[in-house]
């Protein structure tokens, strides 16, 4: 009988980024559950249980938050961060970020980031983070 493997949640609108990371993280055991959208990372995150949350800052907004607040989809994912970590206190998130404005990964971690991972980044080490974090997140 094989483990369980972990179910991620890895919301990023980058199609190209989502499948190769998606691919490359089920080689290190990860079920990975992929939304296309802010949007459609909600609605998985509201129906279903995750192990973790990889989540993608530059994205464009849903609907409901006003372009301007995120700065026309700078730091969507702050936002979605922030609604996830409200829904599921407990569940570790993990921020893949192109941006390196001290302000905006200041507010990721405010919205409840337990990990901020500079984009490109390689499966290998994104799955180093997530051992780590739900290790840990395990024996709390």
């Amino acid at each position: 009988m094989g483990m369980v493997k972990k179910k991620i949640l890895f919301i990023e609108d980058e199609k190209f980024t989502l499948e190769q990371l998606q691919i490359a993280l089920e080689d290190y055991d990860y079920e990975v559950i992929p939304a296309s959208s802010a949007m459609e990372g909600m609605n998985l995150i509201r129906k279903m249980n995750f192990d973790a949350v990889l989540l993608d800052i530059m994205m464009p907004p849903p609907q409901d938050i006003d372009p301007e607040i995120v700065g026309n989809g700078r730091t969507t994912g702050v936002e979605i961060c922030r609604r996830i970590r409200h829904l599921k206190p407990n569940i570790p998130i993990v921020v893949l970020s192109v941006v390196r404005d001290p302000g905006i990964l200041k507010r990721i971690n405010e919205a409840g980031a337990n990990e901020i991972i500079n984009k490109p980044a390689l499966a290998s080490k994104i799955s180093g983070i997530l051992d780590r974090i739900l290790d840990s997140s395990a024996s709390s």
